[in-house]
């Protein structure tokens, strides 16, 4: 750790390092200091190539600064300004441009959106079912598949939104509308194509125009131009092999179709902007209204559900600690980002990183962000966490092994004082904080309850990202010979779906992050379990022998490799 600085050193350090405004309040000054021994805690870790920050208080951005590399072949530093992809944080710019529309008298959320997207069609399974409108839509109780055909994820093609749109016509609705929350970026990306068909201009036009501009946005796009690129952060991912291994690599950069939901690019700096205007009951720095005080109100309320917590209309709205949350993350082909407002206290952070699915660590420097702005603003002290207690080793043997849950196998092993646990392909430390619980760490979370129990049988079982692990069987079933010539890698070498087996069941790896459990229907199609694809399928196109040649994972064609 570095020694202490005095103030003045400090703030001259700061004013090169990052964006230090000249009026920021004294008090800040040692807040900054811990949140920039954090970032560079987590520089060291290695698991960000590089990131960038912004802490934002009302009307001022108190602090903006880049950490690590923004391209580590030239050793190019990550700035305050660097340009990232932000992924589904373009939801909630996305949401704006409807709501500016419904403003306008040109959009109803509650009228059926092919009112105004006349080329959408979808077929549906519920004959009794009502219409999809904007307001599910923008909340993810539409019931819409998750991906497109054409413009999905898996899509390198860089098709224009009208072809994405279009493409859903052959496909089903997975749920009645409005029974379920369902995440869904054609969902998102049809209410951004409904705002721009009434606007009469395309979506990135209508957004530079709009609210990028006016934001005083410069350097964000909703399509790459020669001036994002000169900024814009090189970024890395790690892909899947064949074996069950990864390789770690340069990220492919194209366009998605589902412009709408995902393919901002953007500063830390200027999500900031963003931020304040929200503060600002919709005005921007020079008085400009982008949007009604009571439309913000709308979108920052859950919507169709009575909760407290879930989806407004773009944001998702949350809780940290006892002040409620606006806010989005964003994962996008190497890059993770995390968008956070508390609208009560006015301050919120804004992280942007280089790093594909990296979670993890850009949770904990959000977190590390907003306990150090309450604690300046309101003297509030960040909320006590569980001290790490020392286990011996056969305290900890006794919770390894091999488990199972409805979506995700897991391996534990002992690891020195931790225990370290492969699910379904992400590698976590847990660390004890009491005789059977744990906190998780890496990648893919961070500071996640990990609890173990012994049930009535004896049997050690844990939980964990959401679900319960019990003991996978050790003399599992044997695998069908049908599924044999299933095993194998489908579609872009970039992002594969690998099909493999694990004690006896059928495992999908999708979007480099972890492998999906499958459930059997017939003898080619499979049932997602819960996640990214909950009641969805992976249907295998099989020749004449029985190998499949292709497959299709939730409306997606993937050739095998």
């Amino acid at each position: 750790m570095r020694p202490a600085l005095s103030v003045a050193p400090l703030v001259l350090a700061l004013c090169l390092a990052g964006r230090l405004p000249a009026q920021s309040p004294p008090s800040y000054v040692n807040a900054i200091s811990q949140l920039k021994q954090t970032a560079e805690a987590e520089v060291a870790r290695g698991i960000l190539p590089g990131f960038s920050i912004a802490l934002v208080d009302d009307q001022r951005v108190i602090f903006s600064s880049g950490f690590g590399l923004a391209d580590v072949k030239k050793k190019a530093p990550a700035r305050a300004d660097t340009i990232y992809r932000v992924g589904s944080i373009s939801k909630l710019f996305n949401a704006v441009a409807v709501m500016q529309q419904v403003e306008a008298g040109k959009l109803d959320l509650d009228a059926p959106v092919q009112k105004f997207a006349g080329n959408f069609r979808i077929q549906s399974r519920f004959p009794d079912a009502g219409p999809v409108t904007l307001r599910q839509l923008l909340c993810h109780r539409s019931g819409l598949i998750r991906e497109s055909p054409v413009g999905g994820y898996f899509d390198d093609q860089q098709p224009t939104v009208v072809a994405t749109v279009r493409s859903v016509a052959d496909c089903a609705l997975v749920n009645r509308p409005n029974t379920q929350t369902r995440y869904s970026n054609i969902g998102a990306t049809l209410a951004g194509y409904a705002a721009q068909t009434v606007a009469g201009m395309a979506f990135d036009f209508y957004q530079r125009q709009h609210i990028l501009g006016p934001l005083g946005m410069n350097d964000s796009s909703f399509v790459i131009t020669p001036a994002i690129r000169r900024k814009l952060s090189n970024s890395y991912m790690r892909m899947a092999n064949d074996d069950g291994s990864f390789r770690h690599e340069a990220s492919p950069l194209f366009e998605l179709g589902t412009i709408p939901a995902g393919n901002l690019y953007a500063s830390a700096e200027d999500l900031a902007r963003f931020m304040s205007c929200l503060f600002a009951d919709g005005h921007t720095a020079d008085g400009k209204l982008i949007l009604r005080p009571e439309s913000l109100k709308e979108m920052f309320t859950p919507q169709l559900t009575g909760a407290t917590n879930g989806f407004g209309l773009g944001f998702s709205v949350g809780r940290f600690g006892n002040f409620k949350t606006v806010n989005h993350g964003g994962a996008v082909y190497g890059f993770s980002s995390s968008f956070i407002a508390l609208p009560g206290p006015k301050v919120g952070v804004i992280v942007l990183a280089n790093e594909d699915i990296a979670m993890g660590p850009v949770s904990k420097l959000a977190e590390a962000g907003l306990e150090l702005l309450l604690q300046v603003k309101l003297g509030r002290a960040p909320v006590a966490k569980p001290a790490p207690v020392k286990l011996d080793a056969a305290a900890l043997a006794a919770f390894a092994g091999d488990y199972e849950s409805e979506s995700y196998w897991a391996k534990i092993e002992v690891n020195g004082d931790k225990l370290r646990a492969n699910i379904a392909s992400q590698e976590l430390d847990f660390t004890p904080v009491g005789p059977k619980k744990f906190r998780a760490d890496g990648r893919f979370a961070h500071n996640g309850p990990v609890e173990f129990t012994r049930d009535a049988s004896g049997q050690m079982t844990f939980t964990a990202l959401g679900q319960k692990f019990s003991p996978a069987p050790s003399n599992p079933p044997p695998v069908p010979p049908a599924w044999k010539k299933f095993l194998g890698s489908y579609g872009p070498k970039f992002i594969p779906a690998i099909v493999s087996v694990r004690h006896g069941n059928l495992y999908v790896m999708t979007e480099n992050m972890v492998d999906y459990r499958l459930t059997p229907l017939n003898r080619t199609t499979f049932a997602f379990s819960s996640g990214l694809y909950t009641d969805e399928h992976l249907v295998f196109n099989v020749d004449a022998s029985g190998k499949a040649r292709s497959v299709v994972l939730a409306n997606m064609e993937l050739k095998r490799n």
